[in-house]
């Protein structure tokens, strides 16, 4: 049973709402990105670029987040490019790239040329930054370098850049069940586990996540209701994602009634599957008897027409299987006409 939608742009989609809040973002980037710039990150300096950027030869290629941070007082301002992925993409270097080219681009357009030419001009550093939450490993170069044909012959003479990669499926759950926050909550949810760990997941965090704010709890659960699948939608008993916002006492009513529900829909599911598969099998016996009598009527009595064909192929195993055991004794197809 899917769990999770599998249509890539409602998850990239829910996970640009979520992260458009620049407190999760921080909360991210603090606790999934080892690198010394994240201490300069605060909510006062960071701010969300509201902007696609479209490439020079007119076609649209939006960027899924772009935060612009201002630190010291020098105004030292650097971007947060977010991309969002579901799937392995080997183009995603390229991809990059070409956003970290358009963002420069932009901020050329918009600076007079006396200061661009100007000895002390600087361009604004850009951290490209890929989500991954999809079930395969992702195998894609991480350095730019490496997508160029014969790289090691021109060493550092050729551009290069190594983009930051969160792969939501390597953390283990102890770890997310440790940070109790909402970015770990999601990626809880969003991991690849079957339909009874992800209830129990909902459980946990229900009950366990207790520094989430209500509007954090509102949060997690609009970004859980976009993303589940119909499918489990209409066989859960409950909406899963009340779960998030209930009580604490209600927590383990409402679980253990999906959990109920999930079990029985998947036994009158496998129940009605072998009567199905029982049925068919009938069917396809008496289709190959049909078969068998004609083969013997024609072998006995030379050609048969369309019509008296039509009603072999439409009698009941029992008359066939009759015809089958006479048909030694059968001497014309009169006495046949009769059987059916």
């Amino acid at each position: 049973m899917r769990i999770k939608k599998e249509i890539h742009h409602i998850h990239d989609k829910s996970y640009k709402d979520l992260f458009s809040n620049k407190e999760l973002l921080i909360d991210m980037l603090q606790n999934f990105v080892e690198s010394s710039w994240i201490k300069e990150i605060t909510k006062d300096n960071i701010e969300l670029v509201n902007k696609s950027y479209i490439l020079s030869d007119y076609e649209e290629l939006e960027s899924d987040i772009v935060y612009k941070a201002t630190i010291d007082d020098r105004e030292v301002i650097f971007y947060i490019l977010l991309e969002f992925q579901s799937y392995v993409d080997y183009s995603m270097p390229i991809r990059l790239f070409l956003y970290m080219s358009e963002i420069w681009r932009e901020v050329l357009k918009n600076t007079k040329q006396a200061e661009v030419k100007s000895k002390d001009f600087r361009l604004p550093a850009i951290v490209p930054l890929v989500l991954y939450n999809g079930e395969y490993k992702w195998t894609v170069e991480k350095k730019f370098k490496n997508i160029m044909n014969k790289s090691e012959l021109f060493g550092n003479n050729i551009i290069d850049f190594e983009y930051i990669l969160i792969d939501i499926n390597k953390y283990e759950k102890e770890e997310l069940m440790e940070l109790k926050n909402l970015v770990s909550a999601v990626f809880l949810l969003d991991q690849k586990v079957d339909i009874e760990e992800f209830i129990s997941r909902v459980k946990d965090i229900a009950i366990g996540f207790n520094n989430l704010t209500e509007e954090q709890k509102m949060m997690l659960r609009h970004w859980l209701r976009v993303t589940l699948s119909d499918e489990l939608k209409g066989k859960l008993g409950e909406k899963i994602e009340d779960i998030l916002i209930a009580k604490k006492e209600e927590v383990n009513r409402m679980t253990s009634n999906i959990s109920k529900t999930i079990k029985e829909t998947f036994q009158k599911t496998r129940e009605e599957g072998m009567e199905k598969g029982i049925e068919e099998g009938i069917e396809k016996a008496r289709q190959k008897d049909a078969e068998i009598v004609l083969k013997l009527l024609t072998k006995k009595f030379g050609s048969l027409d369309d019509v008296f064909k039509e009603k072999i192929e439409k009698l009941d195993s029992d008359k066939l299987s009759s015809i089958i055991e006479n048909i030694l004794d059968i001497e014309s197809l009169q006495e046949v006409i009769k059987i059916i």
